[in-house]
């Protein structure tokens, strides 16, 4: 299985002036991982995550006063589309992240095309068990 047969196309991305409130906010009641932020061009630049926001509270940040810039992972690991499921799983699982970026190209195209979740691959995985039948 390859990243675009099991990534979420359809994501909420902000850019880095977003501010951290209004992230916080969008993950919390949405039930997000995190948010991939990108620049004007589309590009992951970083990524907001519940851990960064949870470091920020931590450290008596407020919230109403920060910006995606000021608590996002810089540089996250993304993949290309053609990443197998085995290389997210294993760079999920070194890094403890639960969500990886992808991208249209990894090496010279950081378009954002799509996520994936840990959540997205044991869905898919589970899924491989059943056979759907569609109606004509």
């Amino acid at each position: 299985m390859k990243a675009y047969d099991v990534m979420s196309v359809d994501i909420v991305v902000v850019k880095e002036d977003a501010k951290a409130i209004e992230i916080s906010t969008r993950i919390a009641s949405e039930g997000y991982n995190g948010m991939p932020i990108i620049n004007e061009t589309g590009a992951v630049i970083g990524i907001v995550t519940t851990l960064d926001i949870l470091k920020a509270i931590k450290d008596n940040k407020d919230l109403d006063k920060l910006s995606a810039k000021d608590i996002m992972t810089r540089h996250p690991s993304t993949l290309g589309q053609d990443a197998s499921t085995d290389e997210i799983i294993d760079i999920m699982y070194r890094k403890g992240i639960d969500m990886i970026p992808i991208v249209a190209n990894e090496e010279d195209d950081s378009r954002l095309i799509g996520v994936v979740s840990r959540h997205d691959i044991l869905k898919e995985k589970l899924n491989e068990r059943f056979v759907s039948i569609g109606r004509d």
